[in-house]
């Protein structure tokens, strides 16, 4: 069957027709496939002109306006609708030809302004499928019900597929896209495996956010270091070349939970579904404590528009979910507020708004710190304060390897890819040859000496991790200066001290509770001097019968 539609007045202005043949396709899997649909179409298309032609017309081709992987929803604002509508108003086209109404588009209301122009230009429709008289009232009816029912194939299609990704994504698989630190599993569709170069690139993104305390800070960090995006090959064989980060992409590695096993389902808000987490069926590559740390920080400079890491006015080393209230085991964190007389307070306030337990900054901190002084004293805190420092120490082998692992293979491909493009220097001529050569070579040194320079801050770090394996008398000798050392170190310096020695603090209105990294609870009980507190908490000075106690 055959549609043909004519101009308004009922006749064709050229007896030649200048055909411009349609084929379309909607995914990428059809149209790689070299004896697919595409071809199918195209030898039908071509068939038709040359039965035409023996029938005594004549029929030219004009063009072939070929749609790969677009929807049909789209079709009309592709470039190569663009490229045919130019063809048309330069009259280089009078007949468009296509297999079925659907190749040509599935949408009602683009149909129709498809429809008005081509009747405006005097262009003639045929399609080979269907086969209606578009020139009547009946036959225009007809064919728009026909584009209706296409679009609502479309609508149930695509809903279809909306259902099948948010049961897979319920199921904690991977919905596609390529991800920065893992690979797509071939044998296993929707899974990933860990790269273990890009993981080591992924958590010096963690690392340096939460050193700089800004985004820009890591961005800086990670560029000069020599990292980039993630490098692929598409489906459709485009070779994607990583680039520098910059902000959008980072914060979006920042924030993706997928670096720590976990797969957020309907996270563009699907009506009448809620938004929720499921364990992904890839492992983590990102420690969920370190991961949480960021989203807080992250959090934090957005609300305050400030870097949190390097406070205006006091350092709350108490938190990062270190500090819990004894009143109701909350969480606390830092706050502060000013006097009428301009006086700034600091202090620890409990999340749970019915509690309320505040207590003085200053005060708790410098209590603190005059207890784990006298932790030299207790040679049974010592010796598992001192395996768990070196534990920790320890930890951070494996990754800073991977880092440094993946920046000398990233070095490698770099100094190959120089020698590739001196070989093909040959090939190049002419002045504009030589300029491209000159830019390639200059761009290729720029990111060597960035890969060299954050090759040898791994090498660094790597050489002091071996180097600062403790033992329990440096550990001792450490804790009698502990002050000493505390005050010269730099704030973000001073809150990893007090991370690296206590697991856990609680305090509650006349004692404050320390657990030492070992879970060996330790127990600082004092005297509140409830005059002097601004807040109607102790004073946190405690007196001479105060003595550090622990249990196994």
């Amino acid at each position: 069957m055959v549609l043909a539609v004519r101009s308004r007045n009922g006749a064709s202005v050229d007896d030649t027709r200048r055909v411009a043949l349609v084929t379309r396709v909607s995914t990428d899997r059809q149209a790689m496939n070299e004896e697919g649909s595409l071809k199918t179409q195209l030898q039908r298309l071509r068939a038709h002109t040359d039965y035409k032609n023996g029938c005594g017309e004549t029929w030219t081709e004009a063009g072939v306006y070929v749609l790969k992987g677009i929807s049909g929803k789209d079709s009309m604002r592709s470039d190569e609708y663009a490229e045919l509508f130019a063809a048309i108003r330069a009259g280089r086209v009078n007949t468009i030809l296509c297999t079925a109404l659907e190749r040509l588009c599935r949408s009602v209301k683009d149909f129709l302004w498809f429809f008005e122009f081509i009747n405006e230009h005097g262009v003639e429709f045929v399609c080979l499928k269907q086969q209606y008289d578009t020139t009547t009232p009946q036959g225009k009816l007809f064919v728009t019900i026909m584009i209706a029912l296409a679009e609502f194939e479309r609508e149930q299609t695509a809903e279809r597929t909306r259902d099948a990704t948010q049961a897979r994504a319920e199921r904690g698989l991977w919905n596609g896209g390529q991800l920065l630190g893992y690979d797509l599993d071939s044998d296993h569709k929707g899974h990933l495996i860990p790269n273990d170069a890009e993981m080591a690139l992924v958590n010096f993104a963690f690392d340096r956010y939460l050193e700089a305390g800004s985004i820009k800070g890591a961005l800086d960090a990670l560029n000069r270091s020599g990292y980039r995006t993630k490098g692929y090959a598409s489906r459709r064989g485009n070779l994607h070349v990583g680039s520098e980060f910059n902000f959008t992409s980072l914060q979006y590695l920042l924030k993706n939970r997928a670096y720590i096993g976990e797969k957020v389902v309907n996270k563009k808000g699907q009506a009448g579904k809620e938004q929720q987490l499921v364990p992904a069926v890839w492992p983590a590559i990102v420690d969920e404590a370190k991961f949480e740390e960021v989203q807080r920080l992250l959090a934090v400079n957005s609300r305050t528009r400030h870097n949190g890491t390097r406070p205006v006015r006091h350092t709350y080393v108490l938190s990062a979910q270190l500090l819990h209230c004894g009143r109701c085991e909350g969480l606390m964190e830092g706050r502060s507020g000013t006097g009428r007389l301009g006086v700034s307070y600091f202090y620890y306030v409990c999340r749970n708004k019915d509690c309320g337990l505040r207590v003085s900054a200053d005060e708790l901190e410098d209590a603190v710190l005059d207890r784990l002084g006298l932790l030299a004293a207790d040679q049974s805190l010592l010796e598992k304060l001192t395996v768990e420092t070196n534990a920790r120490l320890q930890r951070q082998g494996p990754g800073l390897l991977r880092q440094l692992k993946g920046l000398q293979k990233s070095l490698a491909g770099l100094k190959a890819e120089a020698d590739k493009a001196m070989l093909d220097s040959s090939a190049l001529d002419g002045q504009e040859g030589r300029t491209f050569l000159t830019e390639k070579l200059n761009e290729l040194a720029k990111r060597r000496g960035d890969l060299e320079r954050g090759l040898v801050e791994v090498e660094e770090a790597v050489a002091r991790m071996t180097s600062d394996t403790v033992d329990r008398a440096t550990v001792a000798a450490g804790l009698v200066q502990f002050r000493e050392v505390y005050e010269c170190l730099k704030p973000f310096e001073q809150k990893e001290l007090i991370h690296i020695v206590l697991h856990r603090a609680e305090v509650g209105d006349r004692q404050i509770i320390l657990e030492i990294n070992g879970n060996v609870p330790a127990v600082l009980a004092g005297t509140p001097d409830k005059s002097a507190s601004r807040f109607g908490t102790p004073n946190w000075l405690p007196g001479q019968d105060s003595n550090l106690q622990h249990g196994g």
